[in-house]
């Protein structure tokens, strides 16, 4: 999911890191001394997510948990994210620093999409376990539609690749899910008050 460095045209990474950087900016003015623990914690789990490795025929796919954090950052989720992708980036290589912007549009956006989703109870219409499951599942199928958006208004020999990546998903977008639905099943029992503000 991550992209690196030279793939895209400038006009499309200026553009993306416009709109990232904006809600990183409005991120932080609602920031509170009291979210600052569970922000740096959900940032760290976002990192981690990237180690876990699950392996996919003849290829392999990692977490992102992007549902999860939006649900419980709120707004907050593009600082977590944003830190999380400079430490992938400088440590593991993973996308790059002139993508950033764009890595954070595609990630840290689903994820407050979700959230906005989640708190008006567009998805109160399903029951608990499939409120969950989705909660994973659309956070990732966003996620991959931007990215899909974005190859193929970067160059026409990326509109392959765009469809491709849509259908190569598909099993992430389930897998994160079920692991969505587990790990929210948990914090309601454990820790209620953190889904609180997302009307879980």
């Amino acid at each position: 999911m991550h992209i690196s460095d030279g793939i895209l045209t400038s006009g499309v990474v200026i553009s993306t890191s416009t709109v990232s950087f904006a809600f990183v900016i409005y991120s932080l003015k609602n920031l509170k001394n009291s979210n600052i623990a569970l922000v740096s914690a959900m940032g760290a789990v976002f990192f981690m997510a990237s180690f876990i490795h699950i392996p996919l025929g003849p290829t392999q796919m990692h977490l992102v948990l992007i549902g999860l954090i939006g649900i419980l950052l709120g707004s907050q989720v593009f600082i977590a994210i944003l830190v999380a992708l400079i430490l992938q980036a400088t440590l593991l290589g993973y996308g790059g620093l002139t993508s950033l912007g764009v890595n954070l549009f595609i990630m840290a956006i689903p994820s407050f999409i979700i959230y906005i989703i989640t708190k008006v109870g567009f998805l109160n219409f399903c029951n608990q376990k499939i409120k969950y499951f989705l909660i994973g599942f659309l956070s990732v199928f966003i996620s991959t539609v931007f990215l899909a958006i974005i190859l193929a208004f970067s160059k026409d020999e990326y509109i392959y690749a765009a469809y491709t990546i849509l259908f190569a998903n598909i099993p992430s977008m389930i897998v994160e899910g079920f692991i969505t639905l587990f790990l929210i099943n948990y914090l309601k029992k454990s820790v209620p008050q953190f889904l609180k503000e997302s009307n879980l």
